[in-house]
């Protein structure tokens, strides 16, 4: 479960030139704070993830939807090995307490730290802003109404954000070599169907 940012990046090195859509649909799956849901919507109660996103893969889908799915795939990836890279580096540095509050604080930093750092965030920002979300005619579990309160949220806290927040585990070369690798092993994987 990687950050917005993290998210953007990796759509990013898949497709620079994306719709708004499609940026909106790659951080979109995270919309909801019911971690059933999210678990669910994530296929993570599913013992092999990569076989239940082969069932769903859609050559044919819309933007936002292909975004959507980008979105799933990453997060399969990076819970594969980013998450327990840094659960071992928590529970070995004895920092005390709940990893999870910890890691949700961390990948923030990360995904403030893109935020401000990529030229073309701010760019990318725009689009999803501009996207018409009651446009997306799809079966996925999210209304217009729920995207739209979603992406600004999103928007807004990175927008308020403080450049100077910096995380203690993950730096920026890792996040961005991990998002080149996972669009790497998108491409190869998608081009299997």
């Amino acid at each position: 479960m990687p950050s917005t940012m993290i998210h953007l990046l990796t759509a990013y090195q898949l497709e620079p030139e994306a719709t708004g859509l499609f940026w909106a649909g790659s951080f979109a799956p995270d919309y909801t704070n019911d971690r059933e849901k999210k678990d669910t919507i994530h296929l993570r109660l599913i013992p092999n993830r990569f076989d239940a996103l082969a069932k769903m893969y859609d050559p044919g889908a819309n933007d936002f939807e292909r975004g959507w799915f980008l979105h799933l795939f990453t997060d399969a990836c990076w819970d594969e090995a980013q998450l327990p890279a840094y659960i071992e580096w928590f529970t070995t540095a004895n920092f005390g307490g709940n990893w999870f509050s910890h890691y949700r604080e961390e990948i923030g930093a990360v995904s403030y730290g893109l935020y401000h750092s990529r030229p073309w965030a701010k760019g990318v920002w725009e689009l999803i802003r501009d996207a018409d979300l009651t446009a997306v005619k799809t079966t996925l579990p999210v209304t217009p109404e729920e995207n739209g309160w979603y992406r600004d949220r999103v928007a807004r806290k990175h927008a308020e954000s403080d450049p100077a927040q910096t995380p203690r585990f993950y730096t920026e070369e890792m996040v961005t070599v991990f998002a080149e690798e996972t669009a790497k092993w998108y491409r190869k994987w998608a081009a299997e169907f």
